[in-house]
């Protein structure tokens, strides 16, 4: 017995164009697309995304921490902070990514400090 297909060849050439459209767009847009396309076909929401997602068109939600920043991997935090110090920091990965970010900081404030001084010494040497 053959199987019957969920979706006609136009309609996943419908949804998957229609998204292709909206997939820049804020996820709030992508989201009502994806509403609205659930209705047009009679399917759910989660039928439509993973459709989507078979396609290989489907943008995923960026994953947040509790206060709502983005999450970011301990190896980008360890690559920026060897980017801040211009050496390879390959032992900070120990370090936590609270610990990380906050060397991060330090170094930036000190780079801040740092220019402000050098704007007041060029200004008095011009006195």
């Amino acid at each position: 017995m053959a199987k019957t297909p969920n979706y006609t060849e136009e309609q996943t050439a419908e949804l998957v164009e229609g998204y292709i459209a909206v997939s820049g767009e804020p996820e709030a847009l992508r989201n009502a697309y994806v509403e609205n396309m659930a209705s047009k076909f009679g399917k759910s929401v989660r039928s439509i995304r993973a459709k989507l997602s078979r396609e290989n068109v489907y943008v995923a939600k960026k994953p947040t921490a509790k206060d709502g920043s983005p999450i970011v991997r301990k190896d980008a935090l360890v690559a920026e902070l060897a980017l801040q110090v211009g050496l390879p920091v390959d032992s900070a990965i120990n370090m936590t990514k609270v610990d990380i970010k906050n060397v991060i900081a330090c170094i930036e404030s000190l780079r801040d400090e740092i220019e402000d001084l050098s704007i007041e010494m060029s200004t008095s040497t011009e006195d």
